[in-house]
């Protein structure tokens, strides 16, 4: 490539490219035989990207059909749109107006898709709170920055048919948004917020299993939590012990959570909203620095990433 690219954030992979997105704000393509670049933008030159805060970017490009979306963060363009094949800007989206307590600027979340109201929208996490663009021509529709934090906001939100949910850390808190149609664009309303002390995400996301959440819960931690996803009830959880300490990074397969722990423990938790049952643990080898990176389990194996090391574990006979 020429130019080294820094890369806290997974790659995206579609019909034999690979679209990276650097800390600088390096979006690249490159063919994932030969690593030859495609094409390459940069969010802060070509869009006027910021972050909200002193960390960089670090989301993963979402690579949906034809085009790669992104979060630049600046004001007349806090998403953008482009041609998968080319790189060319097919729309940038203007950031509208709401309440907020949260600065300008991207988050450190993941855009995802919601077909809420049934209108296609592409929802993001960023410094202002959650808002949602229209997939076809970028049209900013709606914002909430209840959830918004002025530091870092980071779990990518859960969408599901109408409904999204959202949560922060730094004392912040979560809320359940019901999206509905109004003509040619969506609209949305809170169906209720939990306040810190009883639900907040740092960071290492949120997984929904049925009509149950599960993550770990607090700021700087990662107490495992249940909680169901209409009401905002707790299921269980929230003030549990166990070896790991931190934030934890959650993950699902095969009926159950895997948590790993800031402090490298990697624990086994069944995923029954009945309550809490630890199945196994054991840590990851050679942690020295708080460890944040995702669990990631395809075909029964189990990968893990510690700083500069990858581990890999066959669950198949486990």
């Amino acid at each position: 490539m020429g130019r080294r690219l820094r890369r806290p954030a997974r790659h995206a992979v579609s019909d034999g490219v690979v679209y990276a997105l650097g800390t600088e704000g390096d979006l690249v393509a490159l063919d994932a035989a030969s690593g030859k670049e495609r094409w390459r933008k940069h969010l802060v030159r070509d869009f006027g990207g910021r972050m909200m805060s002193q960390w960089k970017f670090a989301e993963s490009p979402l690579v949906d059909g034809d085009r790669v979306i992104v979060t630049p963060g600046g004001p007349d363009a806090v998403m953008a749109a482009l041609d998968k094949r080319t790189g060319n800007e097919i729309w940038r989206a203007k950031l509208g107006a709401f309440d907020s307590k949260g600065p300008d600027g991207a988050g450190y979340s993941g855009i995802v898709i919601s077909n809420g109201g049934g209108v296609k929208q592409y929802v993001q996490l960023t410094g202002k709170g959650v808002i949602s663009v229209r997939a076809s021509d970028g049209w900013f529709m709606w914002g909430y920055g209840k959830v918004a934090n002025n530091i870092a906001n980071i779990s990518t939100p859960i969408v599901d048919g109408d409904h999204v949910f959202a949560s922060t850390g730094y004392g912040t808190g979560s809320a359940l948004l019901r999206v509905a149609r109004d003509g040619d664009r969506a609209t949305m309303s809170e169906v209720y917020f939990l306040g810190p002390g009883t639900f907040q995400n740092h960071h290492g996301n949120m997984v929904k299993v049925g009509p149950v959440i599960y993550a770990g819960h607090g700021h700087n931690r990662g107490i495992p939590i249940a909680l169901d996803f209409a009401t905002g009830k707790i299921l269980w959880g929230g003030d549990i012990r166990n070896a790991g300490t931190g934030s934890a990074a959650v993950t699902y397969a095969d009926g159950h959570l895997y948590f790993r722990y800031q402090n490298g423990v990697m624990m086994l938790i069944e995923a029954s909203p009945e309550g809490y049952r630890e199945k196994g643990s054991f840590q990851i080898p050679g942690v020295r620095n708080p460890s944040w990176a995702h669990p990631v389990i395809i075909n029964g194996r189990l990968y893990l990433r510690e700083q500069g090391n990858l581990y890999v574990y066959d669950l198949r006979d486990a």
